[in-house]
């Protein structure tokens, strides 16, 4: 009987302590989860700056985000999730995506929430015009909005999604009237040509189930960025199919669908006659820089995501973009255009947009030949408020 109760009891002590010992590890899958197939950067634990905040609901709401991001088997409960809850088209029982026609999918936020009110947009380009009229800086400025997926494609949303989307639709029309005018080479419209191609071809240009454009829309947004330096580059000829792969999308595995696959073929232009001499990886938050070795055209795509890149390149037979070049991006060009991108310009470095602060951009603006400041559609106006006004800088 003793013995008995010993090896239950052992049992008992395995059953409570696997789960501590599994959870360090679940944690950094969990993490990955969140940054990679829910497309986001994990909520992170705020700071306790004064007794106070123990009374803010607030603070807390922020403490239990960071806490369900780095819950252990993530992905596992959130496919339990979907099992228990099965959501079907037109469905809005799932608070973070919008189920649109012919199995498209959407970030709810997207839709409205993410946009900010008319105000806000409004500010944000008083900033920017306040900025360019108050500041002489060395650098060419071009500020660069990647359009979400729901701007190009809002025929794909459910009536009920129709409603919702109607709320931002007089901030949209306000950035793309902004971005479009004319004598403004500091901004760089992308919408007008994602329209264009859209209506051109029967080639859908952004993923159905993802929160991206495929590598067709990533062209337009490469193009866009290199003519408003030198319209004379590019050329279409020189685009090549790095890969053809059939994964499940980013917003579908949010759900937990891991039954919706879409192929999708990789795209990149590859400039004969253009050789990569250095290519520089370095840590997010700077320090020391590591020299890949024999750099070659697809070697960019091997980086991790958050990491600064430095190319130097040399051509033999081609015009490379001259001076030193800063490309400022989100995931719309970690993503798809490291490699594209970097093959134009003489020397450029590439730093996420998430990991500098807006004392860095200032310095940047007097350090670089010229400088990209790429953000999505969504995320365009807090960032703009945040590097561009002047009020930024007061802030705590």
């Amino acid at each position: 009987m003793n013995r008995s109760r010993t090896i239950s009891g052992i049992i008992c002590l395995a059953a409570i302590c696997a789960p501590l010992a599994i959870a360090p590890f679940q944690l950094e899958a969990s993490l990955r989860f969140v940054h990679d197939l829910e497309n986001r950067t994990p909520n992170a634990f705020p700071a306790l700056k004064d007794p106070g905040n123990l009374l803010d609901s607030t603070w807390w709401a922020s403490i239990s985000r960071a806490f369900e991001d780095r819950v252990p088997f993530r992905k596992q409960m959130v496919s339990l999730d979907r099992t228990i809850n099965p959501v079907k088209a037109g469905d809005r029982s799932n608070r973070k995506v919008e189920h649109g026609v012919e199995n498209w999918l959407f970030f709810r936020k997207s839709l409205a929430e993410d946009l900010g009110t008319l105000e806000e947009t409004k500010q944000a380009i008083e900033a920017i015009e306040t900025f360019m009229t108050n500041n002489e800086f060395k650098a060419d400025l071009f500020i660069v909005v990647a359009p979400n997926k729901v701007t190009i494609y809002p025929e794909k949303l459910t009536p009920s999604s129709q409603e919702k989307f109607a709320q931002s639709k007089a901030q949209r029309d306000l950035l793309y009237t902004y971005f479009s005018k004319p004598d403004t080479p500091y901004l760089v419209d992308v919408w007008t040509p994602m329209f264009a191609l859209k209506e051109l071809s029967n080639e859908i240009i952004y993923e159905p189930g993802g929160s991206h454009y495929n590598s067709l829309g990533a062209m337009v947004l490469a193009r866009t960025m290199i003519d408003a330096v030198d319209p004379t580059l590019w050329n279409d000829d020189e685009r090549i199919e790095e890969w053809t792969k059939t994964d499940i999308p980013d917003i579908a595995k949010v759900i937990g669908d891991w039954d919706m696959k879409e192929t999708h073929t990789r795209l990149q232009i590859h400039r004969p006659g253009i050789e990569i001499v250095e290519l520089w990886d370095a840590k997010p938050k700077g320090g020391d820089s590591r020299r890949i070795k024999n750099p070659n055209f697809l070697s960019i795509n091997d980086i991790s995501y958050y990491n600064r890149r430095h190319v130097i390149n040399r051509s033999v037979s081609q015009p490379l973009i001259p001076g030193k070049t800063l490309i400022l991006f989100d995931s719309f060009i970690g993503h798809y255009l490291h490699p594209t991108l970097s093959q134009f310009f003489e020397d450029v470095e590439l730093i996420h947009i998430g990991t500098i602060d807006r004392a860095f951009f200032l310095q940047a603006l007097d350090t670089y030949d010229r400088v990209y400041f790429q953000s999505a559609e969504r995320h365009i106006v807090p960032r703009v408020i945040e590097f561009f006004s002047e009020s930024a800088s007061a802030a705590p």
